[in-house]
């Protein structure tokens, strides 16, 4: 007999082999992915630094702005006009006053890490703890 296709016993060993690559390659994935995010927090934190200080440069008394502010004026984008944003699997919210300013960006998967920005212009980590 001249039989064509293939034998149940392949295509569940087919079937098996494609499980295992998902099994393996699944997490990896998902840890590139919050690396990736945990990333991009960290650039638009930096980012919003840099837009508070040319904010409080352009300001008659030198005071930093709330993000709500730095949106209306153009110095962030569309994103922060509510005074916070959610994008990239963070939440990004901050307080100001005429010398400092502190920065949030609060993981949305608890897996990701938190930071936070100051007037000291530094990144840090915060190891899942709400900034206090």
């Amino acid at each position: 007999m001249n039989k064509k296709g293939f034998s149940l016993i392949e295509l569940l060993i087919v079937i098996v082999i494609i499980g295992i690559i998902v099994i393996i390659a699944v997490p990896s994935l998902l840890e590139s992915k919050r690396a990736a995010q945990a990333t991009a927090a960290q650039a638009t934190l930096r980012n919003i630094a840099s837009a508070q200080v040319a904010y409080s440069s352009k300001s008659t008394n030198r005071t930093y702005g709330s993000l709500a502010n730095l949106a209306s004026q153009a110095f962030l984008d569309a994103r922060f006009s509510s005074g916070t944003g959610d994008f990239d699997g963070y939440t990004f919210s901050g307080t100001a006053t005429t010398t400092f300013f502190t920065v949030t960006a609060s993981a949305q998967d608890t897996a990701n890490p938190n930071f936070y920005i100051n007037h000291s212009m530094v990144v840090h980590y915060t190891n899942n703890d709400p900034v206090r």
